[in-house]
Order: C-alpha cells, then structure tokens, then sequence
C-alpha cells in the first residue's frame, strides 16, 4: 500500500508515494548522497484516504434510506386520508367510529 512520502528537510527532494519501510529507506538514501554528514530530518506525509477504500458512501447510504422512508411515509399517509372510488364501507366504519369517541 503506497500510503507515506518523506520530505527532505534540506532541500525540496520528496519521495514518490511508497510504503513506510520504503519511503524510508528512499529518504535515507537521499541523505546519504545528497546530504553526507548531516542527520536525516523532514517529515512524512500521509496519503490522504481515498473515495475506493470507503470514503463516504456510508453517509450516502444512510440518506438515500432516510430519503425512502419519508416518500414511503408520505405515500402511506395520502393513501389512508383517501378512499377509492365508489366504496362506501370505509366511510361508514370511520363515521361510526368517530361516533363511539364523542360518547
């Protein structure tokens, strides 16, 4: 996995984007031709994560189920306010009901 570049941190030098053990290796190598004498230093960087390994399309997920939920709720709820054409029975039992609850 080519995850880490070390920066030099006497000169502008990078390394291309390695693993650790080989970023490493890279920049000592650097140091040793470049700079004799002088102890390594700079610092390194971490790739940052990338969309293929994740990134965000849990959250992506989750909104797109929220979303469903609320067209299903929503359909439900118009579809129960309304009765088909033509049926009177639903009408009858709700009129009764609502009778049965203001007594």
């Amino acid at each position: 996995m080519a995850g880490y570049r070390y920066h030099c941190g006497e000169c502008d030098h990078r390394t291309a984007w390695l693993t650790e053990s080989q970023g490493e290796e890279q920049h000592l190598q650097h140091y040793l031709s470049r700079h004799a004498g002088i102890l390594p230093g700079g610092w390194k960087e971490s790739a940052p994560p990338s969309a293929s390994k994740g990134g965000g399309g849990g959250c992506v997920g989750v909104l797109v189920g929220l979303f469903l939920i609320m067209m299903l709720a929503s359909t439900c709820e118009a579809g129960a306010a309304t009765s088909p054409v033509g049926d009177s029975t639903g009408t009858v039992i709700v009129e009764e009901y609502q009778r049965d609850l203001r007594r």
